[in-house]
């Protein structure tokens, strides 16, 4: 490569840097001079040791916190041939991002992540922290929430922006017969083991608390 090459490319890559274009940087370099590009197994960020495969809290450009699973990390030398790091997500998509109608967005946890095919390159040092992406059975037996601890039940379409299984195909329950939402107070039967909507068996949340051997509509 001619000196003036090496210069011109030297000024985009910075520039791309400079821009938080990652996806870019990390193009050019692979076809330019894929030796400035090395890629690592795990990193260190803010004392915590992130890992390739890991489900992630991200604070992206705009400040709000995003969630995904780490899939690549790579390390850039600079002009001053200091290391850039930067990595690579697939999102998950939030409840907010959903094209649902009211009844069905009414099974939909704040708590529950789709998992997309939307992957994005992002500097290492908008990594917030490592969370737990549970089954949904896994989540609903914590005897209490916090806050990295999240669950999945299905992927997103994002030309639809609809749950992939459709929330039609999810197991139901309640008279109701919609999929169950961990955010929403439920009781037992005791006889059909059944969970039901406490606002759709008319129950109040301090009346189920003084019921000790529930039987639902179906089984009175």
């Amino acid at each position: 490569m001619k000196e003036d090459d090496s210069a011109i490319q030297q000024n985009k890559i910075d520039e791309l840097i400079k821009e938080q274009k990652y996806s870019a940087l990390i193009q050019l370099i692979s076809r330019k001079d894929p030796q400035r590009l090395k890629q690592y197994s795990c990193i260190k960020i803010k004392n915590q040791i992130f890992r390739l495969k890991q489900d992630v809290a991200v604070c992206a450009n705009n400040n709000d916190i995003y969630y995904g699973k780490l899939i690549k990390i790579y390390c850039i030398k600079d002009k001053n041939d200091q290391h850039v790091p930067v990595i690579q997500v697939q999102w998950y998509y939030t409840k907010q991002d959903l094209n649902l109608d009211k009844k069905s967005m009414r099974s939909i946890s704040i708590k529950e992540l789709f998992f997309s095919t939307h992957v994005e390159f992002l500097a290492a040092n908008k990594l917030q922290c490592p969370i737990e992406v549970m089954t949904f059975d896994q989540y609903t037996q914590l005897e209490y929430g916090e806050e990295t601890k999240f669950f999945s039940r299905a992927a997103i379409d994002l030309k639809t922006m609809e749950p992939m299984p459709k929330v039609s195909e999810w197991q139901k329950s309640c008279v109701c017969r919609m999929p169950q939402n961990p955010d929403l107070q439920v009781i037992q039967c005791e006889t059909c083991e059944e969970w039901f909507h406490l606002d759709c068996v008319n129950l109040k949340s301090e009346e189920a608390e003084q019921i000790e051997n529930y039987k639902c509509p179906g089984c009175q």
